[in-house]
């Protein structure tokens, strides 16, 4: 497996991770930027419809619905074009996104509803960019204009890519290990013994090991020295 293979499906990790514990939240408000709101539902289609389709787990009847909502062709997804196309939607999109928060702050639920309220999350998820609009994530969590499980998977998120344990063991991490095999693990959990309630608390409905199972992720908990070792 090439290099660029290797970091697409750690993309594709880190996608199926937001996909499994995002929890549905439900907006009472009514007066929504619908402008916006159309804008944003067509970034998160596109941000969730090129990953289920690198995944290629979707069927016949999915795939052909995807590419209507995403108005491309099946030949746009023929081999590695299907990566290059994903990398191309993740510029596009993040380009957009940076552009609404710096017009209209986080769009969140109050503004723009469901499901649309989760696409500026998605985006800086799977960019380079979580730590520039991390604190932005973090006050509209506490506005109750995205979930607080959305944060938590940030938070996760950003602790691993500066290589620190993680709080509610929502990252799994996929690498080479030194035979050469491609492996998937739990990135490290701080004080683990106490992960499942911190994840109740949070919000999410799955213990640390049935998020695990559910991935089809051996649990395993390991120190950052162990994964080092892999």
């Amino acid at each position: 497996m090439n290099i660029h293979k290797m970091v697409i499906i750690v993309l594709m990790i880190s996608f199926i991770s937001c996909k499994k514990q995002d929890v549905k939240d439900h907006s009472d408000h009514v007066e929504l930027n619908m402008d916006l709101k159309n804008e944003l539902e067509t970034i998160l289609i596109k941000d969730q419809g090129i990953r289920e389709l690198v995944n290629g787990n979707v069927s016949d009847e999915r795939k052909a619905e995807l590419l209507v909502q995403m108005q491309i062709n099946e030949s746009d997804i023929e081999g590695n074009k299907r990566f290059e196309l994903m990398q191309q939607i993740d510029s596009i999109n993040l380009a957009k996104i940076e552009k609404i928060i710096e017009e209209y702050g986080y769009p969140g639920k109050s503004l723009v509803g469901e499901p649309a309220n989760k696409a500026a999350f998605y985006v800086i998820q799977h960019s380079k960019q979580i730590g520039t609009y991390l604190p932005l994530i973090r006050e509209a969590a506490a506005a109750g204009d995205i979930a607080q499980t959305s944060l938590a998977m940030m938070e996760d998120r950003n602790l691993m890519e500066q290589g620190q344990e993680q709080i509610y063991g929502t990252q799994i991490k996929g690498k080479a290990n030194k035979q050469g095999a491609w492996i998937y693990f739990l990135w490290p959990v701080k004080n683990a013994d106490s992960v499942n309630l911190r994840r109740k608390e949070i919000g999410f409905d799955q213990s640390l090991e049935e998020y695990l199972k559910s991935m089809d992720v051996e649990f395993q908990l390991y120190t950052l020295n162990e994964v080092n070792e892999l």
